[in-house]
This record gives structure tokens, sequence and C-alpha cells, in this order.
């Protein structure tokens, strides 16, 4: 019993020191908790941008790459064919 007591006695007493010292008001708070929110909404929204934006440049050099490639292959295949039937 007294550990209830004495946990409601906290619960309490915090909640007070909690108002006499809060920095603003409850409605200044929360536009505050709201702004800060968008805020990182905004930077998410950024970071997953600049990520898909990555992502396309990267798999359009992975492109170029591979069809550079089948061409350099495609090139040496039938040069080594056009040898190889002339010997």
């Amino acid at each position: 019993m007294s550990a209830k007591r004495n946990l409601l006695i906290g619960v309490g007493v915090g909640a007070v020191l909690g108002i006499l010292f809060a920095p603003h008001k409850g409605s200044k708070t929360r536009k505050k908790i709201a702004q800060r929110g968008r805020e990182l909404k905004g930077g998410w929204n950024n970071l997953k941008d600049s990520v898909n934006n990555t992502f396309a440049k990267t798999s359009d050099t992975v492109d170029d790459f591979l069809d550079e490639s089948t061409q350099t292959v495609s090139y040496i295949s039938s040069t080594v064919m056009e040898d190889g039937r002339t010997t």
C-alpha cells in the first residue's frame, strides 16, 4: 500500500512541478511540436527524394555500362568469328 501511495504522490508532485516550470503555454508547446513534426516530415521527404534520385542515376549508369559491354562483346565475338573463317 505504501508503494502505491508514494507513486501517486510522485506523480502529483511531478505534474505540479511540470506546470510550474513549463517554459511555454500548452498551446504554444503544441504548435512547436507540430512545427517540428512538419520539419521532420520535410526532411524525410528530401532524404527519400535524394535516395530515389541516386538509385535512378545508378540504374542509368549500370544500363549504359551493360549496353556498352554488350556492344564490345558482340564486336569481339564477330571479329573472332571472322578471323576463324579466314584461317
